[in-house]
């Protein structure tokens, strides 16, 4: 028996697949307004399991942190790009092509990049803006509105990695109010398809010593007697010498690479991806392998004879959780190992005791704000807020629609596909700048 509004075979699929698209572009625009009061109503949603509205939206809707960062982006410019939003909400658009206006357009521009959105590819769009001189005018409705910065996960989709901000000062240089403001930043990680990213965005003469030191290493692997060297070689050569370089025995020992070994011989890294046969043994060949003692499928600790956690049961015990234990909490890097049961009060230095924590939630525990007891070998850890409510893993329950959703009130026509010359590409200053206006230079077709 069909379901009411299945698809049949007499439908016409273009007209399905338009009708769909605008639903579903609607229906985000529906997550977006729910995010605008989310973000003027921070005491509605946070807690100690989760401190960022797109933690918040991923665990409450069940969405990929990814996809939630996408529509709080765009909820934080909703006031700024009504235009474009407004056509969200109307189903005139898709979620990835509003997103790549919010990445990339300033406030003056909106009416026409939402105009050029409704005739392009998404692909079309995040080159066509990344490669327009948009100038940084000042909003007058909001004073402290600067230019968006690009995000470094634009192309990359959903990863377990992370975008790192640079560490250099966050003050920004004087420049020209025609020059755009961005910030440096590296994005690295490994996504759903087992393959490493990294994405780096820099200022120019940062990006000249990264590319000379690129050009050095692949001249000398060269010269070496490899010619078939690539780019790749190169980065993981200058990543060996760096590690190479590190003196302290400790250091040295706390950023090695670690392979476990299971008993039925498969391998994983220390994010408990599996690693493929051949790479294994490519790894394994010269047989420096640390051993790790199993029994009945957990880890032999130490029990109470050591406080301090030994490196090798510190990476037991990551390789176990993988992320933050605290529901809603995705972080995975720079992660600590804690107590459930604290030493003080008896709490062994086994694994059932031990469990990861972000810096974050660490702290909140320990100021009485996160509550933690269980163990974390058999899974049966509980979480409880400042008012001992147990935090759930999910906050998401969906409600079956009882009928096809709301109509859109516009009308989605997908994007034309075509060439998009971006030479010709032009999108008016507000009047008052116009005068100080500069056109672009030549840019490359998108």
């Amino acid at each position: 028996m069909e379901s009411a509004g299945a698809i049949t075979s007499e439908d016409d699929l273009d007209t399905v697949l338009n009708e769909t698209a605008g639903h579903l572009n609607a229906l985000h625009g529906r997550l977006v307004d729910a995010c605008v009061r989310m973000l003027a109503d921070r005491t509605a949603w946070a807690g100690p399991g989760v401190e960022r509205p797109e933690l918040y939206l991923a665990w409450k809707v069940g969405l990929s942190t990814a996809r939630a960062k996408q529509i709080v982006e765009i909820a934080e410019r909703a006031r700024e790009l009504p235009v474009t939003v407004d056509a969200l909400r109307r189903g005139e658009l898709a979620i990835d092509q509003v997103v790549a206006v919010v990445r990339r357009a300033p406030w003056w521009a909106d009416r026409e990049v939402c105009e050029l959105a409704r005739n392009a590819t998404v692909h079309q769009l995040r080159t066509a803006l990344s490669k327009y001189p948009f100038p940084d005018y000042p909003n007058p409705d909001n004073p402290a509105d600067t230019q968006p910065e690009p995000d470094a996960e634009s192309e990359q989709g959903d990863t377990d990695g992370g975008t790192e901000p640079s560490t250099a000062p966050d003050t920004p240089s004087p420049v020209s109010p025609l020059v755009p403001r961005v910030q440096d930043r590296v994005w690295f990680g490994v996504g759903a398809d087992g393959r490493f990213r990294l994405n780096l965005e820099c200022d120019e003469t940062t990006g000249m010593i990264i590319t000379n030191a690129l050009r050095e290493s692949r001249d000398r692997l060269f010269h070496d007697g490899h010619p078939d060297v690539d780019w790749i070689d190169a980065v993981r050569d200058i990543s060996e010498r760096s590690l190479d370089a590190v003196a302290d025995l400790a250091r040295r020992d706390r950023f090695r690479i670690h392979v476990h070994l299971d008993t039925d011989g498969t391998a994983t890294n220390d994010r408990g991806r599996r690693l493929p046969d051949a790479i294994a043994k490519y790894i394994t060949c010269d047989g420096l392998i640390t051993p790790t003692f199993i029994h009945d499928s957990i880890p032999i600790s130490i029990g109470r004879s050591g406080r301090m956690i030994p490196e090798r049961t510190r990476r037991l015990v990551i390789l176990r959780d993988q992320h933050c234990r605290v529901p809603g909490c995705t972080q995975s890097h720079v992660l600590e190992v804690h107590h459930i049961i604290h030493w003080q009060h008896g709490g062994p230095t086994d694994t059932w005791n031990l469990i990861a924590l972000c810096p974050h939630h660490h702290r909140l525990h320990h100021q009485g704000q996160l509550g933690i007891a269980g163990n974390a070998d058999e899974n049966t850890v509980a979480f409880t807020d400042a008012n001992g409510q147990r935090l759930r893993p999910t906050g998401a329950r969906p409600v079956p629609p009882g009928a096809p959703p709301p109509t859109p009130t516009g009308v989605y026509q997908h994007p034309l596909g075509e060439r998009l010359d971006t030479h010709w590409l032009h999108f008016n200053p507000p009047a008052e700048h116009r005068a100080t206006w500069q056109p672009p230079e030549h840019r490359h077709t998108a």
